[in-house]
């Protein structure tokens, strides 16, 4: 059962079990948030996943994580002989499945996971056959990202690319920075330049813990070239400068 069916708790530092590199897994991917905010990478669509919702992604499917924030919830996989019937219509659908649940069918879902991955320390197949059976019957596919707020996604954490303004994404997307501004609060509920801040910060981290690169190449690399700037800029957002940061590494 452990290689067909796999079950994982978030913990509150929002620990995902799949976030650490890219990568293409063999078997149906899922995810089910109860807090917290997930944006993910699936075969080059950005993802974000909110508290409530539901995900599965079909086999084969590279999946990279990019940001997240505070995720309690469940993840885990399994394979199509693991499912007691392989005829639900998700199934067959070679697209990501995204689904929220709303009030009590939310509080339902986040139940039947919390009794599934009981049933899962115990070994209990049976049970968790069906309720996986009950969680698939509940999907349908169908569903796609708002265009302009998927590509600005893509766009404000394209790697190795410092992160721009928003009217410069407004101009690449040919859009104004005003429509690009409600597209992406309506679909994320985050501002663009929330998106933008947290690109930046991700990737000053992620620079920040290679000694070679200096902290002034820092500040260029994630499009702030004012280093006294950037340094006001990251204590703001991390409670650090970053030096502080470099220093508990």
């Amino acid at each position: 059962m452990k290689n067909q069916f796999t079950l994982y708790h978030l913990n509150e530092k929002g620990y995902i079990t799949f976030k650490h590199k890219p990568a293409r897994h063999p078997v149906y991917v899922f995810c089910f948030l109860v807090e917290g905010e997930v944006l993910a990478e699936i075969d080059g669509q950005n993802i974000l996943i909110g508290p409530g919702q539901f995900v599965l992604v079909p086999p084969d499917k590279s999946i990279d994580v990019k940001y997240f924030n505070a995720c309690k919830g469940f993840d885990g996989s399994f394979y199509l002989e693991f499912v007691k019937d392989a005829s639900y219509s998700v199934l067959r659908s070679n697209s990501v499945i995204q689904q929220s649940f709303w009030f009590e069918d939310a509080v339902f879902m986040g139940a039947l996971f919390t009794r599934l991955f009981a049933a899962y320390e115990d070994k209990d197949k049976l049970f968790l056959q069906s309720g996986l059976d009950l969680i698939l019957a509940q999907l349908r596919p169908g569903g796609k990202v708002a265009a302009v707020p998927e590509k600005f996604l893509q766009l404000v954490f394209e790697k190795d690319k410092a992160p721009l303004s928003v009217s410069e994404y407004a101009e690449i997307l040919s859009v104004t920075p005003n429509y690009l501004n409600k597209a992406v609060k309506t679909r994320t509920h985050r501002t663009a330049i929330d998106w933008i801040e947290i690109a930046r910060i991700n990737t000053a981290k992620k620079l920040l813990k290679d000694p070679a690169i200096s902290i002034a190449d820092i500040s260029s690399m994630v499009g702030l070239p004012d280093q006294s700037y950037f340094s006001r800029f990251f204590k703001k957002k991390t409670g650090q400068t970053p030096s502080e940061f470099r220093n508990e590494l």
